[in-house]
């Protein structure tokens, strides 16, 4: 029988909880880059279709921001380092 009062029964809930919860990148608008390129970054970077990336630009340019990658942790960390390689400025969001 699990002891709710045991901290490993804490920690094993946790983590279980850490694996199938799903993080998000946030990419936030800029006057810098061209609308063409930010769409070849979503594809590329975030695996977008040519259509879900230019929904993604278009919503980042009219409300300064967007969703751009929802997944695990590690997957949003890797896909917010990429985009800030590419001169994009975007976050890891919970």
């Amino acid at each position: 029988m699990t002891n709710p009062n045991d901290p490993s029964t804490f920690e094993e809930t946790k983590t279980n909880f850490e694996s199938i919860y799903f993080y998000f990148v946030i990419l936030f608008n800029d006057s810098i880059h061209e609308f063409s390129y930010v769409e070849d970054c979503l594809m590329k970077l975030c695996f977008k279709t040519k259509k879900e990336a230019k929904q993604i630009a278009m919503e980042a340019h009219t409300n300064g921001k967007a969703v751009c990658f929802q997944g695990s942790i590690e997957e949003c960390e890797t896909v917010a380092e990429n985009m800030t390689n590419a001169n994009l400025t975007a976050i890891l969001g919970v």
